[in-house]
Order: structure tokens, then sequence, then C-alpha cells
């Protein structure tokens, strides 16, 4: 019975458990690789992979398709239902540009909403992940005053500073042109 063990090819039969040649283990194929296992090897017949059913069609994109085979940049998803328009529709088959937008909730204001039904001053958009803080995340999901955002280059600030000022507060960006100005 030991000798039949070693020709024994799966490593989940008693027969290879209770063996302890190491000869068994090395030439002994892997039992994950069964014919019904997502690690068989794909039959190769000369033709190109196939394509995962939920892959974008064009080729090259790996995004998942939202429909007609077609992933979101490639044109998938809802269109605005305005005549001769091309772009996505956001809100009751509306882009942003006809009216494809929620107004914000609270009363008086007049501007779009931005999520939950809030503009950016009413709390709309992501909320800092900091416990106990209401405010709305600026990046890395933390508001300003948790170390969201940019920060000013200049040494020892820590204002808040934008890319469009070369990534210094607007105190810093003033001084650095009228030093500029000077030259």
């Amino acid at each position: 019975m030991l000798s039949r063990a070693n020709s024994c090819s799966s490593k989940a039969s008693v027969a290879f458990i209770m063996n302890s040649s190491e000869n068994a283990v090395d030439n002994a194929p892997d039992a994950s690789e069964g014919p019904g296992s997502s690690n068989a090897k794909a039959k190769t017949t000369g033709r190109s992979p196939a394509r995962k059913s939920r892959e974008c069609k064009v080729e090259g994109c790996e995004n998942y398709i939202i429909n007609k085979g077609l992933c979101f940049r490639h044109g998938g998803g809802k269109k605005c239902s305005t005549e001769g328009c091309t772009s996505s529709a956001k809100n009751a088959w509306l882009c942003w540009r006809h009216g494809g937008w929620v107004k914000c909730h609270m009363e008086g204001c007049k501007r779009r909403g931005k999520s939950r039904g809030l503009c950016w001053s009413h709390g709309g958009g992501t909320q800092c992940s900091l416990a106990d803080c209401s405010k709305v995340a600026v990046s890395n999901s933390r508001c300003w005053a948790h170390g969201g955002g940019k920060r000013c280059v200049f040494e020892g600030c820590n204002k808040a500073a934008y890319e469009r000022n070369q990534n210094y507060c607007s105190q810093h960006i003033a001084k650095r042109q009228r030093d500029h100005k000077a030259e």
C-alpha cells in the first residue's frame, strides 16, 4: 500500500498524507489545480485570452462596465435627455448643464447640492474622518483643521495653501510677488 501512495496524485488523499517521503511532495501535482478550481490553467487555443465579462469592451481598458459593454469613461451609463447633448446624466436624465442637479435643502440657499442634499457651505461633501468633527473633508478624509488640504511651503507657516499659488498661503504669495517685483 505504501508503494501505491507514492503514485497517488492527490495531496488530499489519506495515502499522500500518511506518506512522509519528500519525493511524493515533489512529484504530486497541486490539488488546487484541479479542473474545477479557480487556479486551473486555461487551455491555449491560439486565440487571445477571453475577456472578463464585466470589463469594458474597449481594447486595453480594464474598467468595469456600466451598460452596453462600456465603462463610464468610454460612454457607458445614462446620457442627458436634452437633444444633441452627449454628457452623462447626473439626475432626472439630465446633465449638470441642463438642470440635472439637486438644489441645496437649506432654506433660502440657491446653490447646487454637493451631497446629502446640501451645498459645500452647508455641509455637503465628505465629512472629516475624525470623531466629533462635522466639518467637510478637503483631502485625505480630513478637514483643514485636522490636516486635510495643502499647507504653505514657507518655513514655519502652517496656513492653507493652493497649487495655483505655488503652494504658498495668500500672505506669503503676496510677499513673494512683492520681492520678485523689487528685484
